[in-house]
């Protein structure tokens, strides 16, 4: 590890951070200087609201794993350098679930990848992108590399398997996010806020302007999508109502599809999640900090509402489709013919087979049960529905509050 080279005591600023990341690769240009606005917020906050209540171990895994993003991003530059076809490869209509998380977004990127017309991005290209599958496939030893860092990552926080089990069976091969896989190369990324993030962290993302970001986003694609056979990107972004109005900029003629869930259901698990990740500082999550860790949770989610809303009536209710978590639930087919419909796409047979052999292969409860509840929390149904009431209006979902099924 690169970090092994410095003093824990502190948390290394970002000129060191880079530094550590030049030596490891011996690159030295990480791109657009405007990236470096994430990288600058989240290392403040860690430093001033994180740090001292880390243990060493925390400690090295999170400096382990900045200076990884950073040696990471000088990796994708530079074969941007080497191979011109990169920023030839155009990224045309992608479809983007954007809801927020634990609303079945996940899921839904689930059931989009398997047409195989789609392409993904997995957690094992994140992590090593380079060289370009272009190049070749990757070798096992690189294919292992992905797999033990992603492992490592969440050794401290075992339970996280239980509210992402996809990650048990496909490990690395599990489909990536574009917030905590792709954008945290820029330190934009909710996860982040979850991981070692304080207030300051929490308010970058939720007031700044994320357009350098989004670029990088897709220059990520275009490094993917060099060698791919896919036709159009199948994305998922839990956090991408915090930038929702530089992600339609970004990809003009996107399909944004938001997914929709009880907020009795949808912000416990939130908060459960949230909880669990608060773990990566190393010390025991008691039921104090569970507790707290709610109203965080709900707070940052109606921010990302608000802004989400505000941006999607800026680019037009025209360039979304919403979706009922609950309807999916239903039928999975039937939810993802709708968004194709909407799209001008049709499934094919092999799409709805694969669908009906995925769903019959994974039951919801395979590996284990994520048990939360609203009132560990101190969820209040009246002040949640108050607090979202403009969202509730909107869309019809509020606390105990879902539209009827239309499966």
């Amino acid at each position: 590890m690169a970090s092994q080279a410095i003093d824990f005591s502190e948390c290394p600023g970002s000129a060191v951070l880079k530094a550590l990341a030049t030596a490891e690769t011996g690159l030295e240009d990480f791109g657009d200087p405007a990236r470096d606005a994430g990288l600058d917020a989240y290392v403040a906050s860690v430093s001033e609201d994180s740090w001292p209540a880390m243990t060493t171990a925390a400690r090295v895994l999170a400096v382990d794993y900045m200076v990884h993003q950073l040696a990471t991003r000088l990796r994708l530059i530079a074969d941007r350098k080497a191979h011109p076809e990169i920023a030839a490869q155009e990224i045309t209509a992608p479809l983007i679930v954007v809801g927020p998380p634990r609303s079945g977004s996940t899921l839904l990127q689930t059931l989009l990848s398997l047409d195989p017309d789609n392409m993904t991005s997995e957690h094992w290209i994140c992590r090593e992108p380079s060289p370009p599958l272009a190049l070749g496939a990757p070798s096992p030893e690189r294919l292992e590399a992905a797999e033990k860092r992603m492992m490592q990552l969440f050794e401290l926080i075992p339970d996280v398997f239980i509210t992402h089990p996809y990650m048990i069976e496909e490990g690395a091969g599990a489909l990536a996010e574009c917030g905590s896989d792709i954008l945290s190369l820029a330190f934009t990324s909710q996860q982040l806020w979850c991981f070692w993030g304080g207030d300051s962290y929490r308010d970058y993302l939720t007031e700044a302007d994320h357009s350098a970001a989004m670029q990088l986003h897709r220059e990520f694609l275009q490094h993917c999508q060099w060698g791919n056979t896919g036709k159009r990107w199948a994305l998922k972004g839990s956090d991408h109502m915090l930038w929702l109005g530089e992600l339609a900029a970004q990809y003009p003629d996107a399909r944004l599809i938001w997914t929709h869930r009880d907020l009795s259901q949808q912000l416990a698990s939130l908060a459960s999640v949230q909880a669990i990740l608060r773990g990566m500082n190393g010390q025991p999550v008691t039921p104090e900090i569970r507790a707290a860790q709610g109203r965080k949770a709900m707070d940052l989610q109606w921010a990302a509402i608000e802004k989400g809303m505000c941006a999607r009536e800026q680019v037009g209710d025209s360039r979304f489709i919403d979706i009922s978590y609950h309807d999916m639930m239903s039928d999975h087919v039937e939810t993802v013919r709708q968004i194709y419909e909407w799209s001008g796409l049709t499934m094919s047979d092999a799409h709805i087979d694969a669908i009906r052999e995925w769903q019959a292969n994974n039951a919801q409860t395979k590996h284990g049960t994520h048990k939360h509840s609203p009132e560990e929390f101190g969820m209040n149904p009246d002040q949640i529905n108050a607090q979202f009431a403009a969202y509730t209006q909107k869309f019809g979902f509020g606390f105990g509050i879902r539209p009827g099924l239309t499966v």
